[in-house]
């Protein structure tokens, strides 16, 4: 393993360098691993090659390595390594610039290295390293106040003792810093180190053990370098605990005098099991009967008690406590008396028809509780959930009534009551609400849909509703032109429906609005489809090897954040030898990103090479590395890992191409997602008409009806925003008509009139380019502006956007997707 710290290529000198010159390349190695020296051979001109390669450590006039191609091509010179370096020297020249690879690394390596290349005609160029080689620290031990040495589980310690513990690590170059952490928590770094010897300790004290330290793991971590994973050594702490609980079983309930129960007391939490004892008042009753636990801190004990008169306000317990820790006792008692079990039955409200419950209106159900003595306490359940007064939501709960205020459609399904008073509870049968409501869109749902041109797409749109008969309507929007077309084909059935949509040119995407009615009423808010391009899916990310044995591999990614807008996506891998990039073995997935090969050689790295497809293509390959273990007499042997540090340069380019590809996916998501400014709240469908002024001979607003749900409106919307005078009627006002007025400080009435001048001013333009990011409002004062006189050029800037420019001098900065409609009045 290495670590390059910096790097410069060569400087160039005669055969011996000056002392002026020092080494311009740090390399770092741990000893056992691998380090590559870099040497550049390239010749300075075309018609010169290399004659001579030496390499020489610190003041050694001898080289350590020599390959001399004065009589051969440099791709067949023989290579020499010097003595000290027989087998371990290996100059690689498949890369570059080429390197001399030193394996493995030992301490005597560190030093001044010097890499000295001769030409047939340029003068030599010399490259000068300092190799810096770390020594790995001992193994830690840990050892307990009396110096006895501690492994794997240790104890018991009981819960709320102190604990001291000690840690020496032996060697290390440098001298390593040693720590104790508890799981992955790091608790001491007081280390210090023993006169003059090279052991380094570190104590650690416990003041007070607590529960959470059971079984929990202490780790001696010492580490010299950043480069190898720091050597460790762990004990696990096992621990008395006192009871955490006592219970008695069944819960408290009337007695009847004379016929005997049987109670069962349990405790958890206590470590060994805890001793349990039954008492009535001060006396221990000796008739109970112990029973084992499910685990090593659950302990239960059984007692057969017939209740009699006089033990009528006695106090029944049963203790709990752990013989090894001292005032560790617990107890749970019972105040015996005698009482009756609720019956409780539930119906709908005096009043309300069942089959007539509709969204918006008041509910209230009856909960009828018999009892004796009296309920003490009523509780509402639906689906299995209780239910508390909260007003702002319109729930209201009182003793025996629940009442729902302006019901919505989430509170459909079943309910129930329940009555308990000190004998016991009881519960009512159970009864469903149905409410009928407006269709909405389901959730869920697949929003975003990629085609190409001149090729087709289904979309699908799933509503809920109830009655579930439902009409249902499609609109499309052009995120680029704004146009709004109607679709008069598609088909449904019940609460689902299926537009088949072709896009022909690039005013062709946009948005598909999708929505319904029923005998409730039409729905408010459509569903928003997003129509886009549809290209090769994003790469995959987040890649890592999940297991591996000395014959198999095994690695998994994540998918890729855009699937180009068809999927289902494939899956492929190749397996290459990472030395040799021979293809070992591929596959494929239609599932997800995940693969396991076998049959592979032991302790070998391989380079994985994984991508996603669609009908569309693929992008670049995501390349990572993995490994299979090494067979277990090489580790008897000795032998060490070599980590090889993988260039992370093809991942970051891969990466910038692949943000910059989902630029535009990730806008139009945005936008769809967030199709409202903030604080902007858009009209149900048919509740507002606004008047619009995209006709070319107009001085003013014209009115125009608008009834359909279209939540991306182009123009008029638009235009109350900036400042056109409009008439909205409406019930009320809507967050629209307060922006407007805030952002120009004019108010909007019906019988004021906007001259052409004051709509295309400067205020206008700079209050546009607030929203540049939102094309569709930049694209609606444009589109004004044009309609009411002067002329409106489009001058692009040179990185995909430009500036719109009336004869009044404003300026409405667009994007380039809305460019192409840049016309002349």
């Amino acid at each position: 393993m290495f670590l390059i710290i910096h790097f410069v290529p060569y400087v160039k000198a005669n055969l011996f360098l000056p002392a002026l010159f020092a080494a311009s390349i740090v390399y770092t190695a741990v000893a056992g691993g691998k380090v590559a020296l870099p040497c550049d051979i390239s010749p300075p001109s075309p018609d010169d090659s290399v004659t001579l390669v030496l390499w020489y450590k610190d003041e050694s006039l001898a080289p350590i390595f020599t390959l001399d191609s004065r009589r051969a091509h440099v791709g067949q010179a023989r290579q020499s390594p010097g003595p000290g370096f027989e087998r371990r020297l290996v100059f690689d020249m498949s890369h570059s610039p080429a390197n001399l690879q030193i394996d493995p690394v030992r301490d005597g390596d560190a030093g001044e290295y010097r890499c000295r290349v001769d030409f047939r005609k340029a003068r030599s160029i010399n490259t000068v390293i300092k190799l810096k080689v770390i020594v790995p620290p001992g193994n830690p031990a840990i050892m307990d106040e009396d110096g006895r040495r501690l492994e794997g589980l240790v104890g018991r310690f009981s819960e709320g003792r102190k604990l001291k513990l000690l840690c020496e690590v032996e060697g290390g170059k440098p001298r390593p810093v040693v720590t104790w952490w508890h799981e992955k928590w790091l608790v001491d770094s007081s280390f210090s180190f023993v006169g003059n010897s090279t052991l380094t300790s570190n104590w650690l004290e416990i003041s007070e053990l607590k529960r959470s330290d059971f079984l929990s793991v202490l780790t001696c971590q010492a580490a010299n370098n950043n480069g190898t994973v720091a050597v460790s050594r762990s004990i696990t702490l096992d621990m008395n605990l006192i009871p955490l609980d006592v219970a008695i079983e069944p819960p408290q309930h009337p007695l009847s005098v004379g016929q005997p129960v049987e109670l069962m007391c349990s405790s958890s939490g206590s470590r060994p099991p805890a001793l349990l004892t039954w008492w009535k008042g001060g006396e221990q009753l000796l008739s109970a009967k112990e029973q084992e636990g499910g685990d090593e801190r659950t302990s239960s004990s059984v007692l057969l008690f017939t209740p009699r008169r006089e033990d009528n306000g006695a106090v029944l317990s049963c203790r709990a406590e752990n013989q090894f820790i001292q005032g560790s006792a617990i107890e749970e008692g019972w105040k015996l008396d005698v009482f009756y079990k609720p019956v409780v039955s539930l119906r709908l409200g005096q009043y309300l028809r069942e089959d007539d419950i509709r969204e918006g209106r008041d509910v209230y159900l009856d909960c009828e509780v018999d009892s004796n003595p009296p309920a003490s306490e009523v509780t509402w359940l639906f689906e299995g959930t209780e239910v508390t007064t909260n007003t702002s939501a319109g729930v209201i709960v009182s003793s025996q009534s629940l009442v729902l205020q302006k019901v919505h459609r989430l509170r459909t399904g079943r309910y129930k009551c329940t009555a308990m008073n000190r004998e016991g509870h009881g519960t009512s049968n159970v009864f469903r609400l149905r409410i009928k409501y407006k269709p909405v869109c389901k959730p869920d749902q697949k929003l975003t849909y990629g085609v190409a041109r001149h090729e087709s797409v289904s979309v699908r749109c799933e509503l809920e509703a109830d009655p579930a008969d439902v009409t249902f309507y499609w609109r499309f929007n052009s995120s680029s032109s704004g146009k709004r077309i109607d679709l008069a084909s598609y088909s449904h059935a019940l609460t689902r429906s299926m537009a088949i949509y072709s896009p022909l040119n690039a005013d062709d995407f946009g948005f598909l609005l999708c929505w319904g009615a029923n005998e409730i009423g039409k729905q408010q808010r459509p569903c928003n489809f997003t129509i886009v391009p549809a290209g090769p899916p994003e790469p995959v990310n987040n890649c890592s090897q999940v297991n591996g044995t000395e014959d198999s591999v095994s690695f998994e990614c994540s998918e890729g954040f855009w699937d180009g807008g068809m999927a289902p996506l494939t899956f492929f891998a190749e397996l290459r030898e990472a030395d040799t990039d021979r293809l070992v073995a591929n596959a494929s997935s239609t599932s997800a990103p995940m693969f396991s090969f076998g049959g592979l050689e032991g302790g070998a790295t391989f380079r994985v090479f994984l991508y996603s497809a669609n009908p569309k293509g693929h992008r670049s390959p995501v390349q990572f590395l993995v490994s299979t273990l090494r067979p277990a007499e090489k580790l008897a042997a000795g032998s060490r890992g070599t980590i090889t540090a993988w260039p992370i340069i093809v991942a970051l380019l891969g990466l910038t191409g692949t943000l910059l590809s989902t630029a535009v996916v990730i806008v139009v998501y945005v936008k769809h997602k967030h199709p409202k400014e903030k604080g902007e709240t858009y009209s149900e469908p048919g509740d507002v008409k606004s008047d619009t002024v995209l006709e070319k001979d107009t001085d003013g607003c014209k009115e125009v009806d608008e009834t359909g749900p279209d939540l991306l409106p182009a123009t008029p919307l638009c235009l109350v925003t900036y400042k056109c005078s409009v008439r909205l009627r409406s019930r009320r006002k809507s967050s629209l008509h307060k922006r407007a007025q805030n952002s120009y400080n004019t108010p909007l009435e019906s019988t004021k009139q906007l001259s052409r001048k004051s709509h295309c001013t400067d205020k206008v333009a700079g209050e546009c380019s607030r929203f540049t990011a939102n094309p569709r409002l930049a694209m609606c004062v444009w589109s004004w502006c044009q309609s009411h006189g002067g002329t409106t050029s489009y001058r692009s800037s040179g990185n995909g956007h430009g500036t719109y420019t009336r004869n009044q001098g404003s300026k409405v900065r667009r994007g380039p997707r809305e460019a192409r409609a840049a016309t002349s009045r």
